[in-house]
């Protein structure tokens, strides 16, 4: 409203000044070309009468300076043009070469011209100015206008006319008024309106704010009611409810995460205080105590594992890991790790076969990759039965290069394939069927960190493939 009614105001000035103005020039130029009428009328009168009373007499003895009969003319002039409806609203005053006034188509006292008026209009000058006459008894505002006649470079009579500024006056009144309160009631309005409008236009976005309020950590299934406006606030609803499920979605897997963590942490710590409370029981052999530290360092190895794990993830996840890329042949990694892996494979008779025809270079972490394969590997062999097999086969494709991992496991439904990436994640949430702990989550995240990635999808009859894709160096 403020801004709207500086707008108004200085719209109201800039109008009332420029009409102002316009009017006061148009008046102007009425009052100049009907003194110029005037005189070209008065000069007409002057000749036909000089050429009837003089004819043959010299030009020089008919100067209308101090003439009485250009007094007369001009007198008859005025009586005869007094109704004329050119000049119906305007008064004429005719003065002489001394500033004495000879003829005046109203009733006004006859008055010398003005001495300042006088001096400036015999050397030639116009001059305007509003000034009050006093017409029937009473005083009014005109706007005055006076024009010398020159004749022989000298001043021959004055033509005076003037306007009355009533009406002018009356019409400034009138704008004066509708400006002064047309405007502040239109700035009123129209900050009423706009108040009235914003209520209706952020009623929902109240509403949404009240939502927001009962929205907390416990409860974010709650959502926010889409306006249905087709506007930004209806796009904002929808975004806010975008964001809740993804809060919600990563609250859902925090505490799974914890769950998981906790129950993956569970198992060994309570092997390791059930074999302590154990052996101090009683006094032990020294065989004894030993196996029993064995089996506690295998626990304590264990657990150490798994938070080394999540130190790893943890370096993925915040980007902080630096990798020693350098070039490295896939087909040479590939043995290396399949030569680390053999003695698990060999311990349930299961073949390992590795199918690679040539070599396949690439840029990458020669150790990264190598546990990134030995986790994919592990995990085959962990859920593929006694007699089973494992291939392993390399492809170089245009842009990458391809590592297929298949085994005839037990297999993965494919409704659980997108998620057995995720850290702990078990196909059966009973925790008593698949998990995958960490080690698919640092695989994946290794790839990720050489700009490639790992897909899984059913192995037709039985079993699953790994699909390990990543960017060949550039040339």
């Amino acid at each position: 409203m403020l801004i709207l009614s500086l707008a108004l105001f200085v719209f109201g000035t800039v109008l009332y000044h420029n009409l102002y103005l316009k009017i006061s020039d148009d008046t102007d130029d009425v009052l100049r070309s009907r003194a110029k009428g005037i005189e070209q009328s008065i000069e007409t009168y002057w000749e036909a009468e000089r050429m009837e009373i003089a004819e043959g007499i010299s030009k020089a003895h008919f100067t209308k300076e101090d003439n009485i009969n250009f007094i007369k003319i001009a007198r008859r002039w005025v009586g005869e043009k007094i109704n004329d409806p050119d000049l119906i609203n305007i008064i004429v005053r005719i003065f002489d070469a001394h500033g004495s006034p000879i003829a005046s188509s109203r009733n006004i006292p006859f008055e010398h011209l003005n001495p300042r008026i006088f001096y400036n209009v015999k050397k030639g000058a116009d001059h305007f100015e509003n000034a009050y006459l006093d017409v029937s008894d009473r005083p009014s505002s005109f706007r005055i206008y006076t024009t010398p006649v020159m004749e022989n470079k000298r001043l021959a009579y004055v033509v005076q006319v003037a306007s009355p500024l009533s009406q002018l006056h009356a019409v400034f009144r009138n704008l004066r008024f509708s400006l002064l309160f047309l405007l502040p009631l239109t700035a009123i309005l129209t900050g009423l309106s706009g108040i009235f409008l914003v209520q209706m236009t952020l009623r929902p976005v109240d509403q949404m704010i009240e939502t927001i309020h009962q929205i907390t950590a416990e409860n974010l299934k709650l959502r926010l009611q889409i306006p249905g406006t087709k506007d930004e606030i209806e796009s904002l609803a929808k975004t806010f409810n975008e964001m809740i499920t993804r809060l919600d979605e990563a609250f859902t897997s925090q505490r799974q995460f914890m769950e998981d963590i906790s129950h993956e942490l569970k198992t060994p710590l309570s092997v390791l205080k059930g074999e302590l409370e154990v052996t101090l029981k009683k006094i032990r052999s020294t065989q004894e105590y030993e196996n029993a530290l064995h089996s506690s360092l295998e626990e304590v190895n264990h657990l150490a594992g798994i938070v080394e794990n999540l130190l790893t993830l943890a370096r993925f996840d915040a980007k902080t890991t630096i990798l020693q890329a350098g070039p490295l042949d896939l087909n040479l990694l590939l043995k290396d790790a399949v030569d680390v892996i053999q003695v698990l494979a060999d311990q349930k008779n299961i073949t390992l076969q590795l199918n690679s025809a040539h070599s396949v270079e690439i840029l990458a972490d020669k150790n990264q990759l190598k546990r990134l394969f030995l986790n994919i590997l592990d995990n085959a062999i962990k859920y593929t039965p006694p007699g089973g097999k494992i291939s392993i086969d390399l492809r170089q494709q245009k842009e990458s290069a391809d590592i297929d991992i298949t085994d005839t496991g037990i297999g993965i439904p494919k409704s659980e394939l997108p998620h057995i990436f995720d850290r702990f994640y078990r196909v059966d949430k009973s925790r008593s069927s698949v998990g995958f702990g960490l080690g698919l989550s640092i695989a994946q995240s290794i790839a990720m960190a050489h700009g490639g990635k790992i897909s899984a999808r059913p192995n037709v009859p039985q079993g699953t493939i790994f699909t390990i894709s990543l960017p060949i160096k550039q040339k």
